[in-house]
């Protein structure tokens, strides 16, 4: 199965080579299409950034890439098909702060339709409606998004339906049962005696999110977005004590963003908190944070972007700790297909005291500054 996979992906590259940059259509004849992107880079981490790929967090030259189809088939005049697959590879090292080796991990698999006007609806592997509230602050590469919860939770059983018209946007997502999901914020000491983030089993999870997008403004147009998730636990989302576990959380998120990112200035702002239940004999608590971003895109492909990222844990009747972190990066796009940047990310008050440390509480490690230095070739 891995051989087959690897074969289509090497035919689709190649003929993907000859094609257009980026998303190239590869087949296109009577209604159905068939797109294939990518992408190929080479990153060096510094020490402490947790993405070296070396269990000794030296600094360190991570590749990796990303292969993904785009599929899409008309039904009747009104509605369509469609699908998509995309997965990433890393070498033999870290992603995303976690070991791997030499093979392809899905990162979205969807199948849907396409109801026009109506709207949309897809099933599969992806991330819930919140996470449309939290992209206007989702301007980095490596190391932004701390002030997000959310971000990176990819999840399998998903049920999402999506409408746009009149500059509004609305999102409704559904989740069934699974075991073994990503959930961010998760961070209280797990079964396995590890701190940091857990993979939970869920019972169900519901999400709903509704944005407003304007015309032009000066600079660009103006959006808000505002957005709700609830998700239940199963009966064995265990922490180490044998008698606590996970019952469920309430998430809320807001952002206003003004501009766009490809030519001109760009601002924009995030808030949001995940409130944790738990039962046995550990304390409820919350994880909140807030990300203010700014950014400038030069006609000759240059983009300069900073922000400031704040994060709050706080346990009921226990420890409440902060993370503040100013992450900047500077972007050069040579050509539509190749980009190199610098990206870097300072501490600027975590708490780090040995009875106040956000990252004893947390298992997060803000402490350290870090940086990165990145090329990327995209397909």
């Amino acid at each position: 199965m891995k051989k087959s996979l690897l074969a289509m992906a090497v035919a689709a590259v190649a003929v993907a080579a000859t094609s257009a940059a980026s998303a190239a259509t590869v087949y296109d004849k009577d209604g159905t299409s068939l797109a294939v992107y990518g992408r190929i880079q080479g990153v060096v981490y510094s020490q402490d950034s947790g993405k070296t790929g070396n269990s000794y967090g030296d600094t360190g030259l991570q590749g990796s890439g990303r292969l993904g189809f785009d599929m899409r088939t008309q039904l009747t005049d009104g509605i369509a098909a469609f699908a998509k697959a995309e997965w990433e590879m890393a070498d033999n090292g870290e992603r995303g702060g976690k070991r791997n080796d030499d093979d392809f991990t899905s990162r979205y698999l969807w199948v849907g339709a396409d109801f026009g006007q109506y709207g949309q609806l897809k099933a599969g592997r992806f991330e819930d409606a919140v996470k449309y509230v939290l992209l206007p602050t989702d301007i980095f590469d490596d190391f932004g998004c701390n002030g997000q919860l959310d971000n990176d939770d990819k999840r399998d059983g998903m049920f999402m339906y999506t409408w746009s018209g009149y500059g509004v946007t609305a999102n409704v997502s559904y989740q069934t049962a699974k075991d073994g999901q990503q959930v961010d914020g998760a961070w209280i000491v797990g079964t396995d005696g590890k701190l940091g983030e857990q993979k939970l089993d869920i019972n169900d999870a519901y999400a709903i999110s509704l944005g407003y997008e304007s015309g032009d403004v000066l600079f660009g147009p103006i959006g808000v977005r505002v957005g709700y998730a609830h998700t239940d636990f199963q009966d064995d989302a265990k922490v180490s004590q044998p008698t606590a576990s996970y019952d469920d959380y309430d998430q809320v998120a807001a952002s206003l963003y003004w501009g766009s990112l490809n030519v001109g200035p760009y601002v924009g702002a995030l808030y949001q908190f995940r409130d944790f239940g738990m039962t046995g004999t550990n304390n409820d608590y919350k994880v909140q944070g807030a990300e203010f971003v700014v950014a400038y895109g030069f006609e000759n492909g240059v983009s300069l972007r900073a922000g400031y990222n704040w994060m709050n844990y706080d346990e009921d009747n226990g420890e409440n700790v902060d993370a503040q972190t100013i992450p900047v990066i500077a972007m050069y796009n040579v050509t539509p297909n190749f980009r190199v940047w610098g990206e870097a990310r300072f501490d600027v008050g975590t708490d780090d005291d040995t009875d106040n440390s956000f990252k004893a509480a947390t298992g997060q490690n803000f402490e350290e500054n870090v940086y990165s230095l990145g090329a990327r070739y995209t397909f």
